[in-house]
């Protein structure tokens, strides 16, 4: 049932598309009902956490009654109670708090149980992904990592962090960017201006993407590098983002082209705006003949 559910909302998204395969494939949809009249259709559709088994993290609310955060199940009532003067969202399953006449943060579960007591001294800190956060004493400076047991797995102090994604974060030392892994090996070498990841959603990202790529800027230009620090792309263009099958890259006169996977062109800067590459790179999927 899930499965029909998924693929008729795909069939909805192509339907002018190419109308042939649609009924064609509308015909297998019915022979599945026709068997599904028999057999029946066995459970229920399940949300995408039911299917994972993934529980809903609680939610930050503040309490009018107590000027106190909390957090609530999604049926509105407090699971943990509205006791902290400020609070986090819950994070891979854990969440920092701020108590009232405490200067520092600690680290709860979604029980509220405390994991890392504020007598730690951790000033700033950053959300835990992967299993690591970035915790700072001074909250401005010398960043380094830890896990949920706080013990520190990155002793590094970096002057600026940014979180984990996919078991890499970028980090800054002195005026330079790069990236290290989990254990503090450095992927990326710090020899770049920042990161700025920018995927066509519109989404824009500190950092690597779930596909471990990340655009990095050197001198005002882009490239793109991937979590093992290969550079795929030298930072010599103008603007560059990631598309699901290829980089769409801009030169200075604000004409758009694409770059395959590899950084070789596959279609020219010659298109005015976003969409007409794109539409490019849709027709040369479409056709028979590979080019990418």
């Amino acid at each position: 049932m899930e499965a029909c559910n998924h693929f008729e909302r795909a069939l909805d998204l192509r339907k002018e598309e190419d109308p042939e395969l649609i009924a064609q494939t509308e015909l297998a949809l019915d022979a599945v009902f026709r068997r599904v009249a028999e057999k029946g259709w066995g459970p229920y559709p399940r949300t995408r956490e039911e299917i994972l088994q993934i529980r809903k993290a609680p939610s930050p609310a503040f309490d009018e009654q107590t000027q106190r955060w909390g957090y609530i199940e999604s049926d509105g009532n407090f699971v943990i109670g509205p006791g902290y003067l400020d609070v986090q969202p819950f994070r891979d399953g854990v969440a920092w708090v701020h108590r009232q006449g405490a200067q520092n943060w600690e680290l709860i579960d979604d029980t509220g149980r405390v994991l890392i007591e504020p007598a730690t001294g951790y000033v700033g800190v950053g959300s835990f992904s992967d299993g690591v956060a970035w915790v700072s004493r001074d909250g401005t400076t010398r960043w380094i990592a830890i896990d949920k047991n706080n013990t520190v797995l990155i002793s590094t102090g970096y002057d600026d962090v940014r979180p984990f994604r996919r078991g890499v974060a970028a980090v800054r030392r002195g005026r330079h960017w790069g990236a290290v892994d989990g254990v503090g090996r450095v992927v990326v070498q710090f020899q770049y201006d920042g990161f700025a990841t920018a995927l066509l959603d519109g989404r824009y990202i500190d950092g690597f993407s779930d596909e471990g790529l990340a655009v990095v800027s050197l001198d005002g230009r882009k490239g793109v590098v991937d979590r093992s620090g290969r550079v795929l792309v030298p930072p010599v263009h103008h603007t560059i983002m990631i598309h699901p099958v290829a980089f769409l890259i801009v030169d200075d006169a604000q004409r758009w082209g694409a770059l395959d996977r590899r950084g070789r062109t596959i279609i020219q800067a010659t298109f005015p705006s976003r969409t007409g590459v794109t539409d490019e790179i849709d027709r040369l999927l479409a056709d028979t003949r590979p080019v990418m």
